[in-house]
This record gives C-alpha cells, structure tokens and sequence, in this order.
C-alpha cells in the first residue's frame, strides 16, 4: 500500500483498493463454489486469480493462502483445500474490513 501511494498518491491506491474490493469477492466464491461443487479446476482458476491481486494492497496472508489453495487443488490434494479455506475466508474478511478502513480515510483525506 505504501509503495502505491509512493508510486500514485493516494489516486492510485484507492483505485486499486476499490478494484480489490470489487473483484476479490467473485473469486472467493468460485473458490468456495469450485470446493462445494468438486469441481477443482473452478476452485484453481478462483485461488489463482486471487492470488495476484492482495499483494498490490498488501494483504499477504490472502495471498499466501489463495497460492497454498491454486497449489493443492492443482496437486489433488481436495482435503488440504478444505482445511486452509477457513483461514482463507478469515483473512479475506480482515482484509476486506482493513481496506475499508483505508478507503474511508482515503475519502476523507481527498
């Protein structure tokens, strides 16, 4: 986030904030929708796009987790799948709530 604020101001990092908040959800559930309908190259795609995008406003654990999750679903591994996505869903909703935050005193600082 620094770095995109460095690089934009605070411009360029509430756009790529909002990007994140208006995406990361689509990918969370083709994740969650990939696990419940075993359908495991829907949860890759899902965890693979996601895994790109938190680096770009610093939510590294969603990222890590979504790259453990692309990981063992393209290794078949459906069981460790299910018992990282739990922590993946706890760490999206941190981020997703440390973000607003962000956004909210990007807003009234702009």
């Amino acid at each position: 986030m620094i770095r995109l604020r460095k690089w934009g101001g605070d411009k360029l990092a509430a756009q790529m904030v909002r990007l994140f908040l208006d995406n990361s959800g689509g990918r969370m559930d083709q994740i969650r929708g990939g696990v419940a309908a075993e359908d495991p190259d829907e949860a890759e795609k899902g965890a693979h796009s996601l895994k790109s995008s938190p680096a770009n406003v610093g939510a590294e654990v969603v990222r890590g987790l979504a790259g453990e999750i692309e990981s063992a679903v393209s290794s078949g591994d459906v069981e460790a799948v299910r018992t990282i996505l739990p922590g993946l869903k706890d760490a999206y909703s941190q981020a997703i709530a440390d973000l607003e935050t962000i956004m909210d005193g990007i807003e009234a600082t702009g």
